[in-house]
């Protein structure tokens, strides 16, 4: 799986934040931008996911 540095710099959560706002965000870019780092082993793309998918 691609990490956040391995996606084009539009595409990454905190850049898109940025440039389009929340709105244009999924529920997991938005958790992936306010956590900003994954632990060692779970990068946090899938943190993301995990934390998206409990709050739906």
């Amino acid at each position: 799986m691609k990490t956040i540095k391995d996606m084009p710099e539009h595409s990454r959560p905190r850049e898109k934040l940025r440039e389009k706002g929340a709105s244009a965000l999924s529920d997991e870019e938005l958790v992936a931008a306010i956590l900003g780092m994954g632990t060692a082993g779970v990068d946090v793309r899938t943190i993301a996911r995990q934390v998206a998918d409990l709050i739906r």
